[in-house]
């Protein structure tokens, strides 16, 4: 809708000057989602999108080894943010599908998958498609 603040993929769009004015033209599947306050955990995710806040990384190994900030991975473990998760993607019958998760799982996902972006407190979240959600963990 005209006014909505949206979120979009770091190198998607085109840039038009039209009447002086610079615009970017995004596809909807640029968008990553909407914006409804100024942190991202206010972000309602569009379509096949969730948005995930993820695990603390492990400050040691099983074997009680201290790990520095290089050595520590990035984690694959989230959960779905409360009233994060998309309307899900339409079908060819155009009927919308539901998403294959909900808000409150705890999800094991694809290391590479999403676009990062950190929240206000420091928290780390990670917004993907559900396609890049490996399992459901219970």
């Amino acid at each position: 809708m005209i006014g909505d603040t949206v979120v979009y993929l770091k190198y998607a769009g085109t840039e038009v000057l039209f009447d002086g004015v610079d615009h970017l033209l995004l596809k909807e599947d640029d968008i990553v989602g909407l914006l409804s306050g100024e942190d991202i955990k206010d972000l309602k995710p569009i379509n096949e999108r969730v948005l995930i806040k993820v695990a603390e990384a492990e400050e040691k190994t099983t074997g009680g080894i201290l790990l520095t900030d290089t050595a520590k991975e990035k984690p694959v473990i989230g959960t779905v943010w409360i009233v994060a998760a998309g309307s899900g993607v339409y079908g060819e019958d155009g009927e919308r599908k539901p998403l294959s998760v909900e808000v409150g799982n705890t999800v094991l996902y694809s290391k590479y998958a999403g676009n990062d972006f950190k929240g206000k407190d420091g928290s780390d979240y990670v917004v993907l498609r559900t396609p890049d959600v490996l399992a459901i963990l219970s």
